[in-house]
This record gives C-alpha cells, structure tokens and sequence, in this order.
C-alpha cells in the first residue's frame, strides 16, 4: 500500500507498514479489489482538483488586523511535507556515505536558537520576590538568613528549564529512528510553516504554541516539528501526566517547566512559589522565548480549558498587561493520530507516577506496533494586542447561571431567559486568577475557549475517524466492504465541505484497509460470496469504547448540525404524541422560532468541551447557523406560501400605501409587531432517502452524550448523598457502567464528570460545607421523586 500526501502537483509515496501490506495483499488475492472498491474512471487519488481547505485561518471577528496579515493564497498551494522522511536530499552532502548518515547529518544541520542566560540572579532579588519574602516573614533576620535564601534557591531550581543543545540534537535523532519505526508519516503543511517563518519578522514579541493534548508523545511532538523545520523550540508547561521516570529529566533538560506539588495551596510557601513562577515565565517571555500551553486537562480528561491551563495563559495575559513584553503570538496547534497512543489504557491512564519497569513495558510495547500517520497543523499565527483591543466583541453579552436558564423548562414552565449566555463563573475564582481584575479573568477564559476552538478547527480529520465512525454510528450490525467504502468516499466529501481537512489521501481501496488494519482490534473481516467481506464491529465494552473515542474526533465536524436534528427530533416527538392517525404522506409544519429555542435549550444542557463555542459567538447565532445547515443538507425546507408576502421582501414594506412621518422617525419600526405573521418561518421535512439517513446520523452523533444524561437522572435517588464532588464523579460512573450494559460508550469517566458539573450547574445538585471541603446533595427541589422524572424526561426528548 501507499499512503501519498501531496507536495504541489507532485505525490510522495511512503511505503505501508508490512502488516497493513499483507492485508491488503490478502484481500487482493481473494478478488476483493476489482469488486469491493469501485473507483472514478481515471481517479486514483479521492481528491478531485484543489478541493483540500486550507486550515487554521484565525478569526476575523476577534483578530481582523492579523487574519489577513500573513495568510496568502500561495501557501495553500505548497502542500504537505513527511517530516520523518529525511534522505541525503535534506542535507548539505551526497554519496554512499551520506546516505548512511543522512538522519545524524539532518539533525547537526539544524539550527538552535542560544538559550536565555542565567536567570537566578534577577529573579530572586527582583522587588516582587523580595515583597513576598517580607510578607511571609515579617522578621527581619529571618528575611536576610542562609536558610531563607537556599529556600528560596530550591524552588527557583525546581521550576528552572533548560534547553541542551546537544540533548536536543540527540533526542532529534532518537525520534527519527523511533518514528519511521512505528508511524508511516508525519505530515506537515509547508504552507503553515511559512506562516511561522513570517510572523517572527513581522511581529515583536514571543511565540505562544496552544497544542491539543492526545497524548503523552505531544511534549516531544511539537519540540521535534519545530527543531526539523530550523524553529526556535519552546520551553514546554508540563502537566501532571508527564511523571514517566525517563520523561521527566528529559524534559527539564529540554525545556520542560515543572510545577512542584504543594500540600496546602493557602500556605506562605505556595503563595511565594507562585511569585517566582510568574516572574520566572515572565523573564522567559522577555526574552523572547517561545513556550507551550496546553489548555486541556492531562489525558485523558475531556477538552475543556482547565484551571490549570488557564493559570499558564494568565501569567502570559499578565506580563502583557504590565507590560513586560510589547506584544505575543498566539498559535493553535492541532495534532492527530491514526491511532490512539495509550490505546491500551484509554481512559484509564493515570496521572500518578510510574514504576520504571512500568514505563520499560510501556516503552517495548509502544515499539512493536504501527500507529499509522500523524497530522500537526499550526493554526494561522495572530496577536495577543490584537485580540485584547477587540474585547468588547466578548464582553458585550449577559452571563446568567444555568440554573435560571434551563430550570423553569425541566420544571414545565417556559423562560426568556433561555437566550442568555451562561455563565461559568468556577473557572475564574480560582486563587491565580482572583489576581487580575474580573474584566482581565473573562478575557483570559474566553481567550482559552477560543484556542480550543481554533485547535480543534484545524485538526485533521483522519482514516481511522471516518472508519470507526461509519462503523459505531451508521453499520453497528456489520456491512460489506463495498458499502463501507462507499460511505467512507461520502463522509470524507461531507468533512471537506464543512471547511475541515482530512489526514491522508491516495486509493480508496488502500486508505479503506489500512484503517481496518488500524482496528483491527475493533472489528472483525469475514469473508462473503461474490468476492466480497463482511466487516463487522465487536460489542465488547473494550471495542464499543476504543470506537467511541476513535469517532468523537468528528464530532467538531458535524456539531452544528448534530444538536440542530436532536433538537428537531424533540419536536417531532412533541408533534407524534398527538397524531392519531399518523399518514406517511402528511406534512408537519416546524416553526423556526420553536426549533431555535429547542437547539439553545439542548446547547445550553450540554458540556462545553462538546459545544465548544468561541466566546465571539453567541448561543442563538449558533443556532440560527444550526438551522441554516440543516437547510443545505435539505433536512429541512422552507415552507413557501403564495398568499403571504415573503419574510425578506422589505420593499414592499417599506414604502407601503400608508407611509408615515412616524415610519421615519421611528428607529425601532413598531409596525413590524402588527404585520408579526409576515416575518414567521416555517420548514417542512425533506423527503429524500439521503436526507433522512443522514438525519439519523446526525442524531446518533449525540446519543453517548444524551444517553449518559439520561441515565444519570434516574439513578439520582441511589445516590448515599452528602459526597464529596470526586468521589460524585466515581460513584456516577460506577452505576453508569452497571445501568448501560449494550451502549458502554456512555459509560466513560468523562461523560460521568461532565454529568456531575452540569447537574451541579444545573440545581439537581447543592454544595454545603464538610470537614475536608464542600459536600454534593441533592437540593429541595429534586429531592421531590416528581421533578427528578421531569428531568428524566426533558433530556429524554431529545434522545432517539
């Protein structure tokens, strides 16, 4: 097989591994190529023309000074490169000998960057450590004592990060070796590393790289992209998860800044360790530093922006507004992988610490098997400054708590209040934040939101996704091969039309079957008459979970539309309750005011790390969007009524029989509430078989989700409350996995946190305080077994 990627209007092929190679040989031999895979006369690549978006523009709404700064249509057209793929072509020499060499030639010709100076000596006596020191210690002799300053030496070399160029240079070459060992490529667009190259001549000031968090290779992932490319590396903030024993010095050594565990967060000790860590970052950024900022939680938590994520970016919000340094440049990074890395432990890696026979088991395993491609796309780079002078855009719209929003609609009573934004006000009291001003804190969670969202964005959507998706979502009975190409040739169409690219491209026959190689532990090939197979799922929890987490990466794609047709199928449900003698052939009327507020009600239900909304778009702009694509995909049509003058004809309106001085003067045009029948909307289902397949796709999308949330409310009164929030969360998932025995995808720690939070937000659940912190209890009015079946059934309505 051959995986190409393009590079203009050349291809560079790289060689399959040799068990994906024998599959497909397999399948070749048995007569399945010429049937199963009916390919376009003349089409071997499933690319027609220049079709591949290019992805990570920045948003013209928050940045509109850097969105078309570096962006220019030639980057788009200089295609991907194989960042692993390195022969003598990539060096200075040639010959017999060069080729030999080629990987440690490569690596002694990149460029490294001077690492910053000493910089102990200007943070510990800067004025901000020593005020810390004489609020901590009032006592002069304690102050200027040995002991005091080895104290504060220790936590200074606790934090310090290096960067070793011969370290660098060695670990470079490891991952070379490593890398062309276990994945087939590692695709880089040349055109989004020009954009890099631009952006350190056009802007003053350091560069900030916002990296999804997939997995634990992500720390050394960036580094390597950026060292092949001749990119000054960045110090990396290391999160908990990166407590390998050979991880953790290695990454000190290069670049990596460790925040030392602390027991008590209020002691004099932490609040002087967060002094020197602020100034220590700051200094780093003064220097023109680049660094790495992962938002999310360490894996394999859900992408929401943590609290820990959100004191790194504070820091660096910070020492622009002191004005430390003039200016930063914000990256979004997307990775993804053919293969999940900690396959084996999903979602039950922890984030403790490993024994070293632990990580030397790990580490053989790793090296015995193909993780296929992986896909780094640097988002297009833009200004801190900018984004900070375009704040109004974020702060224009009322925050209120999900309580007041969504209550009185479990309850059975209707609400205006349901178009506010909601608020979520636990991210910004967290102790490192209550430093800025309330204004400074919303920006910097909203500026954490829109990272994620412009990460995600940019993400390629990879063989493995569209595959397993196809399989959990629309073939969970099995389908033949035929048919599983065929959709996955229409499902790959759909996601290059929602502006988002896909991580691979060649035959259809090759790409079909290296995903399947990929699952192999997902899923089973038997063979059929006709030259044809069988490819059937496995039910087992550990398959169903492993095809759930492969599938959610393409829930970003289809989010829009995926609540639009939950919340349409409420209403649908809503309309069968009365129809008594239901007509294949009638037609139902969906008001648009009515489906708005049913997709609001079910965005503002839903985790945020599922939403994932920028901060620049409100809930009823993203519904309104949501109805529009239903419209394209002609799930819904709108109703044209001859007798009704259309709802955007305002000519005639506008200067009707009757005008008046007051039409002028009136700026609010009060008319309009008189003519109100003019401007309603209505749609119609559409009636092709198209439509409602992929209506019932889009539906399935959300269902782990939904599931989980239904489930969840009525096992509320087994619950032993008060209970601490963590062991909330353990408890939730425990009768999750007990309750849902054949849909285990909704049975995952994540869902079971985000069910609590929400919950919590929600009422169902009250804080009071206990002896080691604030206690969960079911609040008064869900302690009534009435409303907890009112709840149940308000998710319920959107289920299938």
């Amino acid at each position: 097989m051959a995986l190409e990627h393009d590079r203009g209007d050349a291809h560079v092929k790289v060689s399959a591994p040799k068990e994906s190679t024998e599959l497909i040989n397999k399948v070749n031999h048995g007569g399945l190529s010429t049937l199963a895979f009916s390919t376009p006369s003349g089409g071997a690549s499933l690319f027609l023309g220049n079709t591949r978006p290019f992805v990570g523009r920045c948003c013209y709404i928050c940045a509109p000074q850097s969105w078309g700064l570096l962006f220019h249509n030639h980057l788009a057209l200089l295609g991907f490169r194989n960042a692993i793929l390195v022969t003598e072509v990539q060096t200075r020499y040639r010959g017999w000998l060069a080729r030999r060499l080629c990987y440690f030639l490569f690596v002694d010709e990149r460029t490294i960057y001077p690492d910053v100076p000493s910089l102990e000596y200007r943070v510990i006596n800067s004025d901000r450590v020593q005020k810390a020191v004489k609020e901590n210690l009032p006592n002069i002799s304690d102050q200027k004592s040995p002991h005091n300053l080895r104290n504060l030496l220790r936590i200074f070399h606790q934090i310090q990060a290096t960067i070793s160029p011969f370290l660098l240079r060695l670990t470079s070459w490891v991952l070379l070796k490593v890398f062309n060992r276990v994945f087939v490529n590692l695709q880089v667009h040349r055109g989004q590393i020009e954009m890099l190259r631009k952006a350190r001549k056009e802007y003053d000031g350091p560069f900030i790289f916002f990296p999804l968090h997939k997995s634990r290779l992500d720390y050394l992932l960036v580094t390597f992209v950026l060292f092949c490319h001749s990119i000054r590396v960045p110090y990396i903030t290391c999160g908990e998860d990166a407590q390998l024993p050979f991880l953790r010095p290695l990454l000190r050594k290069l670049g990596g800044i460790f925040t030392p565990q602390m027991v008590h967060a209020a002691s004099p000790r932490e609040h002087l360790y967060r002094v020197v860590l602020n100034l220590y970052i700051e200094e780093l950024l003064n220097e023109q530093q680049s660094l790495v900022v992962y938002l999310e939680d360490p894996v394999p938590c859900s992408a929401r922006p943590c609290i820990t994520g959100l004191m790194w970016l504070a820091r660096i919000f910070d020492a622009f507004h002191t004005r430390s340094i003039p200016d930063a440049v914000l990256i979004p990074v997307g990775v993804s992988y053919d293969r999940i890395i900690e396959g084996s432990c999903l979602e039950q890696t922890g984030t403790g610490k490993t024994t070293v026979f632990a990580a030397i088991c790990w580490v053989l395993r790793f090296l015995q098997k193909n993780y296929g491609c992986i896909r780094v796309d640097f988002g297009q780079p833009f200004s801190l400054k900018d984004y900070i002078e375009n704040e109004g855009i974020h702060l224009c719209t009322s925050t209120i708590p999900l309580q007041k929003i969504l209550l009185p609609y479990v309850l059975g009573y209707s609400s205006d209040a349901v178009y506010f934004e909601k608020s979520q006000d636990w991210r910004l009291n967290n102790e490192d934040l209550i430093q800025l001003s309330k204004h400074h804190r919303v920006l910097v969670a909203d500026l954490g939101r829109h990272m994620l969202y412009n990460a995600t964005c940019c993400s390629a959507v990879m063989s493995t996704t569209i595959t397993a998706c196809l399989l959990f979502h629309k073939h969970r009975g099995g389908t033949f091969l035929t048919t599983l190409a065929k959709d996955f040739c229409w499902l790959m169409n759909e996601v290059l039309a929602r502006h988002f690219d896909v991580g691979f491209s060649g035959k259809l026959q090759d790409i079909v079957l290296h995903a399947l190689f990929l699952l192999k532990d997902c899923v089973m090939l038997r063979s059929c008459p006709l030259k044809n197979c069988m490819v059937i799922p496995k039910t087992t929890r550990k398959a169903v979970e492993q095809l759930s987490s492969y599938s959610n990466s393409i829930l970003p794609v289809f989010i829009c539309e995926a609540i639009a047709a939950c919340a349409l199928n409420s209403l649908l449900r809503e309309v069968a309750k009365y129809m008594m003698d239901w007509d294949s052939n009638a037609e139902v009327a969906i008001s648009q005011e009515e489906l708005i507020c049913k997709i609001v009600q079910l965005c503002h239900l839903l985790p945020s790390e599922i939403l994932l909304l920028p901060p620049c778009q409100s809930v009823y702009q993203f519904s309104q969007e949501a109805v529009d694509k239903l419209m394209y995909c002609e799930i819904l049509i709108m109703e044209e009524n001859e007798n009704k003058q259309p709802a955007c004809d305002t000519w005639q309106k506008r200067f009707a029989k009757e005008l008046t001085w007051k039409v002028m003067d009136d700026i609010d045009d009060s008319e309009s509430d008189a003519d109100e029948a003019v401007w309603k909307c209505y749609f119609k289902l559409g009636r092709t078989r198209e439509s409602h397949t992929f209506f019932l796709f889009l539906c399935s999308l959300l269902q782990p989700a939904l599931k989980a949330y239904e489930t969840a409310a009525g096992l509320l009164h087994k619950f032993d409350l008060p209970i601490e929030e963590p062991q909330c969360v353990l408890k939730m998932l425990k009768f999750l996995q007990a309750q849902v025995e054949e849909q285990h995808e909704s049975a995952t720690l994540s869902l079971a946190n985000s069910v609590v939070k929400t919950f919590r937000e929600l009422g169902v659940f009250k804080e009071e305080s206990g002896e080691k912190g604030p206690l969960l209890k079911l609040s008064e009015t869900f302690q009534q077994p009435d409303n907890l079946l009112k709840l149940q059934q308000y998710i319920q309505q959107f289920s299938c």
